[in-house]
């Protein structure tokens, strides 16, 4: 096996286990198996992901786009999982969801203020609730709105 497929497989099966890990969070199996619903996704996931890495579009990673995909796969996961934290200590009730009142609670829907929009318009689904991908919508949309912090030396 050469280097250039030792990579290409080793980043396929990295890409296995991170196209799986944000459905796998979101729905803990009830067995020992993976849902369905997940295993169905996780095809399609790794072609968008592998896609991703594959920054020459040849259908092969080399060791510059593994290493680059890596450490981006990487941020990627450190930050889902640091939003799943900030959204699981709004959720003050521990519904799974974020209500009216935990919404009003959000940082930056504070610093919004009278701008900030109600959750209404984030509520895709209209259950008067913000699931998780919701919430992810909200931080989007509203720290995309906020003046740049400046970075403290």
């Amino acid at each position: 096996m050469n280097t250039g497929t030792f990579y290409s497989a080793t980043a396929f099966c990295l890409l296995l286990v991170a196209g799986a890990l944000p459905a796998a969070a979101q729905t803990a199996p009830t067995s020992g198996q993976q849902p369905a619903n997940v295993q169905a996704q996780m095809p399609a996931r790794t072609e968008v992901l592998f896609g991703a890495l594959d920054t020459n579009k040849d259908k092969a990673l080399s060791l510059q786009e593994f290493q680059a995909g890596y450490a981006g796969l990487q941020r990627a996961i450190a930050l889902e999982v640091r939003l799943r934290e900030q959204f699981r200590t709004v959720d003050a009730d521990r519904s799974g969801a974020i209500e009216a009142g935990e919404y009003a609670n959000l940082v930056l829907v504070k610093q919004a203020g009278a701008a900030a929009p109600g959750l209404a318009a984030f509520d895709a689904n209209k259950n008067q609730k913000l699931e998780f991908v919701e919430y992810l919508t909200v931080v989007h949309r509203l720290a995309a709105s906020q003046p740049a912090t400046p970075v403290k030396k």
